[in-house]
């Protein structure tokens, strides 16, 4: 009687391999906190500056920013709406400068909360890496249960080629299909395993992307809202530059300032 062949069906059967995962949520970089923009200097008690050649005797003048020097003694006297527009504008800048430097700390706290994701999701990744260990580790046990079945294939074969006669013959023939039920028993197993396995790798890769995906965005959202924050205060420091040239070092009458003050 002709011993009949034993089909592997767990040498076609590949287990899934984890998905892609998101190299840029992995490991993202939030961009650093740019300096705030300095503040314009406090205004001081106005004092004398150096008067114009063509002033009058009696006519006093300050700075707003509190000092004189050569090219502001060469510069036109503020006429009064020119250092009313002037007072307005520096009271404007010094507002917005405080509440841009106030809109940090939230965008800072913010920026803990986007770490202690990221470093969740590092450790998460920890038991992905296991699983595609646990992954190589199921296809080592395939191949070498693949290897067991073509060499008891391949015995099946030469016992049927040879058709041995007599008690050696029968000793191969109770070896050969002891072996078979032993190959049966193991390709059941490893069967069992390899749902489990799939089961239990498409859940743990399937929340490691999903958490990946939400890590990328809040990442790219507090970029975005940093740099809107550094690109702010580029153009508040570009419009204090913009001040201090055109009203800090320039004299005013000191009657205007105090006209101005009683509202006229």
């Amino acid at each position: 009687m002709k011993l009949t062949p034993l089909l592997l069906v767990l040498a076609a059967t590949a287990l899934s391999a984890p998905l892609a995962l998101s190299q840029t949520a992995s490991n993202p970089a939030a961009k650093p906190a740019a300096k705030p923009a300095p503040k314009p200097a406090p205004k001081p008690a106005a004092r004398p500056a150096a008067k114009a050649p063509a002033a009058a005797a009696t006519e006093k003048t300050a700075t707003i920013g509190g000092g004189a020097n050569a090219a502001s003694a060469t510069l036109p006297i503020l006429t009064r709406d020119e250092l009313r527009a002037c007072l307005k504008q520096e009271e404007t800048i010094r507002v917005r400068l405080g509440e841009h430097e106030a809109a940090r700390a939230p965008l800072d706290l913010e920026r803990q909360g986007v770490t202690t994701k990221q470093e969740a999701l590092r450790l998460e990744r920890v038991q992905v890496e296991a699983v595609a260990a646990k992954t190589t580790a199921f296809r080592t046990k395939m191949e070498a249960h693949a290897a067991r079945v073509a060499a008891w294939n391949r015995d099946v074969e030469a016992f049927n080629a040879r058709a041995p006669q007599g008690a050696a013959g029968e000793r191969e023939r109770v070896r050969i299909n002891t072996e078979r039920e032993g190959l049966q028993k193991a390709q059941t197993e490893l069967e069992a395993e390899r749902v489990a396995m799939a089961g239990d790798n498409e859940k743990i890769v399937a929340s490691f992307n999903a958490k990946a995906k939400e890590v990328e965005a809040a990442v790219d959202q507090w970029n975005q809202r940093n740099k809107d924050w550094n690109e702010a205060g580029a153009r508040l420091e570009a419009e204090r530059k913009g001040w201090v040239s055109a009203c800090a070092d320039r004299r005013y009458r000191e009657d205007d300032e105090i006209a101005i003050k009683a509202g006229r």
